[in-house]
């Protein structure tokens, strides 16, 4: 878990559209040197948002078509050790990843997604979108489009084992084919484990669903992948669960990496730690 920069709190910081090979952005509020922890959402600051209200938005169904299934991957590559002590142990996280072939991934700890694309030869067919905090989205680029991303600040870590505030970040993808979106969110959440951060985990929920209710549309399919520091039965896991269903979850660190959807799940799979702390794990939805 090293130290990183933060990105101010926003319903919708930055849209783009992807193209090129190996072309990996960086939205400006990404960047920024510190984090404007004011922005964050304090425990009784604005008004809960209700489950009712969320599941109306964004656990709206579009009339029935042809299903697609989408192969999402999660992944914390432990950087500080698989990278920079280990300069990536011969691509051992980048080859499981190849093999794997998933159409969306959100990688944590990834410091330089650029790296990971080109050590694995993932270049030639995916788009890298780099987050803060150092989180990336990765997608195949001959099969989906970025329609739009963003990030927003949602915790802060614990005093006592602290290392930087704490985003989710997320890309609206278009299938080029059947036109059908997703709405694939990635986090890395707050230190301690199951401490739901600074605020506690009732805030730290409220704040990630809340992004997505801001910028998630009807009807789209919502994917949040990631490295959550909290495990089943947890305040923020439990809180999570009132609004989108927990599909999947690793049992690497006694279980903190997690799926959630609204979608049907069709199956798992632990593909192995590929020399990281952390597992990486694979779900196959239909949407």
């Amino acid at each position: 878990e090293p130290p990183s920069a933060g990105a101010a709190m926003g319903c919708s910081l930055s849209s783009k559209k992807a193209a090129g090979a190996v072309e990996t952005t960086l939205s400006p509020q990404a960047a920024r040197a510190e984090p404007t922890l004011l922005a964050l959402a304090q425990p009784g600051e604005q008004r809960p948002l209700s489950t009712n209200q969320f599941k109306q938005k964004v656990c709206s169904t579009k009339p029935q078509t042809v299903p697609l299934q989408v192969k999402a991957l999660t992944y914390n590559l432990q950087w500080w050790s698989l990278y920079d002590q280990r300069s990536g142990n011969d691509g051992s996280a980048t080859s499981l990843i190849r093999a794997a072939a998933p159409d969306v991934m959100g990688l944590q700890e990834c410091e330089d997604v650029t790296r990971v694309m080109i050590e694995g030869g993932l270049h030639a067919d995916y788009t890298a979108v780099q987050g803060p905090h150092s989180l990336a989205i990765v997608f195949k680029r001959a099969e989906w489009e970025m329609a739009g991303e963003g990030h927003s600040v949602v915790a802060v870590d614990m005093e006592e084992q602290f290392f930087s505030s704490r985003s989710v970040m997320w890309v609206r993808l278009v299938h080029k084919e059947s036109k059908k979106t997703i709405f694939f969110v990635n986090h890395h959440g707050p230190l301690r484990v199951n401490s739901g951060g600074r605020h506690g985990g009732p805030a730290t929920a409220e704040n990630i669903v809340r992004s997505i209710h801001c910028n998630a549309m009807p009807g789209e399919g919502v994917i949040m992948v990631g490295t959550f520091n909290a495990q089943v039965g947890s305040q923020t896991i439990r809180e999570l669960e009132g609004y989108l269903p927990r599909a999947s979850t690793g049992v690497a660190q006694d279980g903190v990496d997690h799926f959630f959807s609204q979608l049907q799940m069709l199956g798992e799979e632990n593909l192995g730690n590929g020399g990281s702390d952390h597992d990486a794990l694979a779900a196959t939805f239909v949407a």
